[in-house]
């Protein structure tokens, strides 16, 4: 996965703020459902913008005073994992 691309959330999943602060993903048809934590929320945040990855990565080096390298991990970890579960549309994850 390239941190130039853009990944799009899946049209069919909503998201959710609890009350105790929790973020949660529901893919409205699969019913899959995923939690996120606050890492987590500002990368999904990105990809509704409509960031590529690399911008991600960026504001989470911001945010948290990380560096590249595990900005760059942590963002392609979880997109990959949205992927594989249908709650995002990667290039590579599309057509499957």
């Amino acid at each position: 996965m390239m941190l130039n691309e853009k990944v799009s959330p899946h049209i069919e999943v909503v998201d959710t703020k609890l009350d105790d602060g929790e973020l949660v993903l529901l893919h409205l048809e699969s019913k899959t459902y995923y939690s996120l934590n606050p890492t987590g929320e500002r990368i999904w945040r990105g990809l509704k913008e409509g960031l590529n990855l690399n911008e991600i990565s960026q504001r989470l080096q911001e945010e948290y005073d990380v560096n590249e390298e595990d900005a760059d991990r942590s963002v392609r970890d979880l997109v990959k994992e949205l992927c594989e579960q249908n709650l995002a549309l990667c290039a590579n994850t599309e057509s499957s």
